[in-house]
């Protein structure tokens, strides 16, 4: 027995110093081998940052009137550590705030933090929802009100695609390279508009806390704070009041338009869409841009809920979210500027050349006669006339002969059409512009690759364009940035909204009053010759209707109607225009979606701009007649 023991005590004897070699050895390694290692993370735990917000800055239009501005509001943070240690309080939450239960424990647990961080689950909260939260603080663990900013439309509606919006950045842009630095989950930031475009004006820099934390992250001293420094403040070209304006008339005459019966069909205009583009001649500076239908950006305010969000996305609501003035759509008339350009540029016709119109052509031969919007036909017109009476028929003959002049190796229709403005981005401060379609050879080749018979370009091709027909698709933004180069006689001004910069003292950091140009060195004799048509278009010709009582003796306008068909939707009305003819001052662009004639629906809306702009008692109100021609 007595032996068994001892063998059993020398085993322990050994099992003990075994474990102490090992505990030794692993002493020996934290305090000797990792010790710096260690020492250094445990520096770094010592401080924990926390950001704080900085208001945007404010934007207002070129008068001075404040558009949108930054306020104080109230929000509801949580520490996800605590709050998901408690269904109670998730519970009170989701009920309280009116959030959905697993959505909120969802986006708690998936959301990185440390004990610092907060996360903003509701903003702006009502003064009932305020008070229950204060007033049962000691119920609701790792809740808190806190105070941020948020965006204020002082003007509702008006020039909400010109403003945009702000909501919360997500993990889809906090992956781009443009938001990589000095943005966190929860922050605000422009989606839309200016807001988007000059984000990094206006967000500001944010201020911060550094924090002492214990062993386990938790604050336990402030040590340093840094206060934040608001976003600068944005002057825009556009007048609010003229905004306004703009816009009432613009949804007035669609309104009007859809009281009105389609030609020999039983069936109204749906006149469901439009825009507006106004310009100064001068400097390019967007004076007023209006596209309808529109929307409220304070719906945008502390997120958008799922019904409001629907509703802006829902085709029967006709897509208010779009802003149709740098959309593309089929012009029709208002791009027989490109082709009379062309056609005296390339000497295909001259200002005295005639051609017959008698309401129907076969240039194309027997089998593909086109016919001309007046079906009795025009006559014989020379290039004035033909633009004063939109004869289809003209600038048919015309781009026919552009096109058998060498060929079509030169495709001088699109070449001329680049030169104008189309088919490329003006380059407005504006995301999302669309550069529209001017369609050649390799554009078609490329659209029709599974369709061979029709990836050939047709001479038919090129006379569909003449009129603005075919697969053309322009902007408003673009047509008004054509005719604004035609009235400053080759001079192109880049489109703008962005009139100064000002930080918070007052200070202006940038002042664009010179305007940025491109002299495209135009004809001259071959501008006052568009220029001649464009003036009888309002005075005798298709827009004259409109302009029956405005003072054209004193301030004459050129114009130029659009009537374009769309497969599968009622006609497109369009009219373009500059004032005063021969020191122009003001550029106006209207598109009206399924509206009929553009000198019967469009032009009015043009018309009336004008009244406002040059302070001229109205004669008349906005009006419609049945569509016709142009």
């Amino acid at each position: 027995m007595n032996i068994s023991k001892n063998k059993r005590l020398v085993f322990v004897s050994y099992i003990v110093i075994i474990a102490v070699v090992v505990l030794a050895l692993k002493l020996y390694f934290l305090q000797v081998m990792s010790g710096e290692v260690y020492a250094e993370a445990v520096s770094q735990n010592i401080t924990r940052t926390k950001s704080v917000s900085a208001p945007r800055g404010n934007i207002y239009d070129r008068n001075g009137k404040l558009l949108i501005e930054s306020i104080p509001t109230v929000a509801v943070a949580v520490d996800p550590y605590t709050v998901l240690k408690r269904d109670d309080v998730l519970t009170i939450l989701s009920n309280k705030l009116g959030l959905s239960y697993y959505d909120l424990k969802n986006k708690l647990e998936n959301t990185k933090t440390t004990y610092i961080d907060r996360i903003i689950i509701k903003q702006n909260i009502d003064k009932e929802t305020l008070i229950y939260l204060k007033e049962n603080s000691q119920d609701l663990p790792g809740v808190e009100v806190i105070n941020i900013f948020l965006r204020k439309y002082n003007y509702g509606y008006l020039a909400s695609h010109i403003l945009g919006y702000t909501g919360e950045i997500n993990e889809e842009k906090l992956s781009q390279e443009k938001y990589q630095t000095g943005y966190a989950g929860g922050d605000q930031i422009g989606l839309t508009g200016v807001e988007e475009q000059y984000e990094d004006i206006l967000k500001g820099s944010k201020g911060k806390v550094v924090y002492e934390v214990d062993p386990l992250g938790r604050p336990t001293n402030i040590i340093e704070q840094t206060d934040y420094i608001a976003g600068n403040d944005i002057y825009l070209t556009i007048d609010i009041e003229l905004q306004k304006y703009v816009e009432q008339t613009l949804a007035t005459q669609l309104e009007e338009i859809r009281k009105i019966k389609v030609s020999k069909k039983d069936e109204y205009y749906k006149a469901g869409g439009g825009a507006v583009v106004v310009l100064d001649a001068k400097t390019g500076e967007v004076l007023s841009m209006a596209s309808y239908p529109t929307y409220d950006p304070g719906a945008f305010i502390g997120g958008i809920s799922t019904l409001d969000w629907e509703q802006l996305n829902d085709p029967e609501n006709n897509f208010p979210l779009n802003n149709r003035a740098i959309m593309g759509f089929p012009p029709g008339s208002v791009f027989k500027i490109v082709t009379a350009y062309a056609g005296l540029s390339e000497g295909v016709i001259n200002k005295n050349n005639l051609i017959s119109c008698a309401g129907t052509w076969y240039g194309l031969g027997n089998d593909f006669p086109k016919s001309c919007w007046k079906k009795g036909g025009h006559g014989g017109l020379n290039i004035t006339g033909a633009i004063q009476n939109s004869c289809d028929i003209y600038f048919y003959e015309t781009s026919l002969r552009l096109f058998l002049k060498n060929n079509n190796s030169d495709e001088l229709m699109q070449k001329y059409s680049r030169l104008l403005g189309f088919d490329n981005l003006t380059g407005i401060d504006l995301p999302n512009e669309s550069a529209g379609v001017i369609p050649d050879k390799l554009w078609k080749k490329e659209w029709f690759k599974n369709d061979k018979a029709n990836s050939i370009w047709f001479p038919g091709d090129t006379v569909n364009m003449s009129i603005g027909q075919g697969d053309v698709l322009i902007t408003p933004l673009q047509l008004a940035y054509a005719y604004m180069t035609m009235a400053n006689r080759g001079i192109q001004y880049n489109p703008h909204f962005l009139k100064e910069i000002k930080d918070k003292s007052g200070e202006n950091i940038i002042n664009l009053a010179d305007s940025k140009y491109n002299d495209l060195e135009l004809n001259q004799e071959y501008v006052n010759i568009i220029e001649n048509g464009f003036n009888l278009v309002t005075k005798q010709g298709t827009g004259s209707s409109a302009f029956r009582s405005f003072p054209l003796d004193k301030i004459p306008v050129a114009g130029k109607t659009g009537t374009a068909e769309f497969a599968g939707r009622q006609d497109y009305a369009w009219f373009v225009s500059y004032a005063p003819i021969g020191n122009p001052q003001y550029v106006v662009a209207v598109m009206l979606e399924e509206a009929g004639g553009g000198g019967a629906n469009a032009a009015p809306v043009a018309e009336k701009i004008y009244e406002y702009l040059y302070h001229i008692e109205s004669k008349q109100q906005v009006h419609t007649v049945e569509s016709f021609g142009d």
